[in-house]
């Protein structure tokens, strides 16, 4: 995925924080042991004085007294370290304190980019793109089945066991979810909890480490129409985020070249198996067909799985 030269720098803008914050770290951590024990404080003296020593050895080729200096160098950190467990911290409270050991929060090892950059880049972008429309912070405990009607309504369907049934449905989901999850299509009118279930499986998902794009379709098509000229940035990270969701679906104004966009968007996840979820007030497949025409409608409907809420707007009740 290609990243842009503002994604580049904000991370490592925050690699660069974290070694301010370990350095700072680790200063206050040396003062603190220092003041305790000043013995410790001179032994560090004298390993550093040693290092010296040992560095014009091995360029002088004497074996022999490099590896007497190296002994002396491991017996006192030995040293060091009991002193240090003496006097109740641990015995690596001096060493350095990074955030990435593998490049020591440089962002590169050996010349090569470090994984822990490529996620921070990743992470630039995911809240360049949910900068478009923050997702709400919801979650699965705070979504309550009490505001739908316990009752069987004239279509002899019960709104709360319905959804029940999807709030189970979705809980699963986020448990189970992989890259290669089938797509879901939440259709219903406002204020059912469509945007709330999205969220709350992108919230887990989140939390299990996988990178989670969220845009409402009004929104995102908003910013596509206006950076017509950067609109492969935003796209790249659609087309390979590991859950795409697109939310309120149906409430976006497309012209033929975002209508375009839309249909590569879907069809393109479908192809390659990356699942989304879509949230729409449209409720039917007359609707979809009449905003979106047979392509988009049929990529939509066969290939996600279909939630239909049920009950009347929760909102006023919350």
């Amino acid at each position: 995925m290609a990243a842009t030269t503002e994604n580049i720098s904000l991370a490592n803008d925050t690699l660069a924080r974290r070694r301010q914050i370990n350095s700072t770290t680790l200063m206050r951590r040396q003062q603190e042991v220092f003041a305790l024990v000043p013995e410790i404080e001179e032994i560090g003296y004298q390993i550093t004085s040693l290092g010296a020593g040992f560095t014009m050895a091995n360029l002088a080729k004497n074996t022999d007294r490099a590896k007497e200096i190296k002994a002396e160098m491991e017996a006192l950190q030995q040293k060091k370290q009991d002193l240090l467990v003496q006097n109740g911290f641990a015995a690596d409270y001096l060493e350095p304190v990074y955030y990435c050991a593998q490049c020591r929060d440089k962002g590169f090892v050996n010349g090569k980019i470090c994984s822990c950059l490529k996620q921070e880049i990743i992470k630039q972008r995911q809240n360049m793109l949910t900068a478009l429309s923050p997702a709400p912070k919801t979650t699965f405990e705070d979504f309550s089945l009490d505001f739908y009607p316990d009752k069987t309504d004239a279509n002899g369907d019960n709104p709360r066991e319905i959804m029940g049934s999807i709030l189970t449905y979705c809980k699963k989901y986020a448990e189970k979810f992989s890259k290669d999850r089938k797509s879901v299509l939440m259709l219903g009118s406002s204020g059912l909890g469509k945007t709330h279930l999205s969220c709350a499986i992108a919230g887990e998902c989140l939390k299990k480490g996988f990178v989670v794009m969220y845009a409402s379709s009004q929104s995102l098509f908003e910013q596509i129409e206006q950076n017509k000229h950067n609109v492969h940035h935003i796209l790249n990270d659609i087309m390979n985020c590991d859950l795409f969701i697109l939310d309120d679906l149906g409430t976006e104004y497309l012209t033929f070249y975002g209508q375009s966009i839309l249909y590569n968007i879907i069809n393109t996840r479908m192809i390659n198996g990356y699942p989304c979820i879509y949230t729409s007030n449209l409720t039917s497949e007359k609707d979809f067909l009449k905003k979106y025409g047979e392509k988009i409608t049929s990529r939509l409907m066969g290939s996600c799985d279909t939630l239909v809420f049920a009950g009347s707007d929760i909102r006023p009740r919350l």
